[in-house]
């Protein structure tokens, strides 16, 4: 795929110095190595949420799936509403 950018600024600017500095021999060069970074970050946020998301997940399963707390409804219900479920 060919593609025609103009580029202007500090983005100009940013491609010309990792040219300048021996990161990429020219500027397409550039531009594509500073797309492929883009997008390993992107996935490197997405892990890390999907990480966050499961460890969430998990805590709220110990915290509801507690056959601890069926004990102490049963309890409860004995000792203070005579038997009737809550």
């Amino acid at each position: 795929m060919n593609v025609n950018l103009h580029l202007a600024g500090d983005v100009e600017a940013y491609i010309d110095s990792l040219v300048r500095r021996g990161l990429a021999a020219s500027k397409t060069e550039a531009v594509r190595l500073t797309i492929v970074q883009a997008r390993q970050r992107e996935l490197e946020l997405e892990s890390e949420r999907r990480g966050t998301d499961r460890l969430n997940q998990m805590t709220m399963e110990l915290a509801w799936n507690n056959p601890k707390d069926d004990e102490a409804a049963k309890f409860y219900e004995k000792r203070y509403l005579r038997g009737k479920k809550i």
